[in-house]
């Protein structure tokens, strides 16, 4: 019966706050807009031509390896390519040359944060490396306490860009009483509900059974994704010239790139500003959500509007670098990539459940203790 309510709550929540619907669901009524500039522009695929440096504009199939090869130095964490057919242990020493646990996994084609590992050992690494089918990237784990993802739209010809939305990304924070067991906890919040299950394949049972200590303030992880229970804060008041003119300095550099969000993991809003104690984890291109569009208090027409607002600069970018001589692709071209792409959300989908439960189970519990992050309550 107490499964039962669990599960009704958890229906009525995905339900009535629209932005934990289906993204299909959420698009449809965007659809219309979209099929317009399809005709305006005679062509479905002409997101390609908006970031003409990254492999299909940056909407789908685009690799993360490449765009960071592209990046200017000294902004990016330490990253490597890794092959799925590599040598573990040629693999391990070129891991161990560069790297200290622990450090994050990802596959190098993909979306939505599936497939994205934090690695505390080599035994998960092993495993890891033996179930992915894919290439992915080994990258150093940043660990400023703050996230934002920043979207940033440049004309081409001009020399100045602008931001156009900017979200902070909170990560689960949940304050143990000496009593609950962390799984206890999480389901009195209705956003942490959601994420019982899925932090229960990451964290294993020995983890969601521990009991926080009283006024112990617990991270069960710290990747700034919505679908593992980052709430989305709409932090566009945080727009500036001196924050504009340093995502000018980010972005100019890179080679065909005009639009797309840029996550950041920072250490204060006053640094990041000056350029400071920064770095950038991902470039997003013609695919990236305006993703401040998720914060709880936003309406949902606002939402449909801001998304039809972004795929209007895509068309106007998209048509500026056509005249210049930027080919959109072809149409048979297009259906491959989008079936292409369904091929691999499936395997990815399926390879991130398989990751993560058998990486829980190769934690010890010392291991899985490193997990989380774990702060004492705040001096007053």
């Amino acid at each position: 019966m107490k499964r039962l309510v669990e599960r009704w709550q958890i229906a009525r929540i995905r339900i009535s706050h629209w932005e934990y619907w289906n993204s299909y669901l959420l698009y449809l009524p965007v659809l219309p807009y979209l099929f317009y500039l399809w005709l305006k522009a005679r062509n479905a695929f002409f997101f390609n031509a908006a970031n003409p440096g990254i492999e299909y504009g940056g909407l789908i199939m685009e690799s993360k390896w490449k765009i960071h090869k592209s990046m200017p130095t000294g902004f990016f964490p330490d990253t490597i390519l890794v092959n799925p057919g590599e040598d573990i242990s040629q693999l391990i020493k070129r891991i161990d040359q560069q790297f200290t646990f622990p450090f994050i996994l990802k596959p190098d084609i993909g979306s939505k944060g599936r497939g994205v590992a934090i690695i505390h050992n080599w035994g998960q690494l092993r495993l890891y490396h033996h179930h992915c089918p894919v290439s992915y990237l080994v990258q150093e784990k940043i660990n400023y306490p703050m996230e934002a993802g920043i979207f940033y739209v440049r004309m081409p010809g001009e020399s100045k860009g602008k931001i156009t939305g900017i979200v902070e990304k909170e990560f689960i924070r949940i304050k143990g009483n000496g009593k609950l067991t962390l799984k206890q906890l999480l389901k009195q919040n209705p956003r942490y509900l959601l994420q019982v299950e899925s932090l229960k394949r990451i964290l294993g049972d020995d983890i969601m059974r521990s009991i926080p200590l009283n006024g112990e303030y617990i991270t069960p992880v710290d990747i700034g994704n919505h679908a593992r229970g980052s709430l989305f804060l709409n932090r566009s008041d945080r727009i500036t010239d001196n924050l504009t003119a340093m995502m000018d300095q980010l972005c100019k550099p890179v080679p065909g790139f005009y639009f797309g969000r840029l996550d950041i993991r920072f250490r204060s809003w006053d640094l990041l500003e000056r350029g400071q104690d920064f770095a950038v984890i991902e470039i997003n291109g013609a695919g990236s959500e305006p993703t401040h569009i998720y914060d709880p208090s936003a309406k949902l027409m606002d939402a449909w509007k801001e998304i039809c607002r972004h795929w209007k600069l895509i068309y106007h970018i998209s048509q500026h670098n056509h005249k210049r001589g930027v080919k959109y692709l072809e149409w048979k071209e297009g259906v491959r990539l989008f079936r292409d792409n369904a091929k691999l959300d499936k395997k990815l989908r399926k390879f991130g459940r398989d990751c993560s439960l058998v990486i829980h189970h190769h934690h010890s519990r010392a291991e899985n203790f490193c997990s989380y992050q774990s702060q004492q309550r705040p001096v007053s």
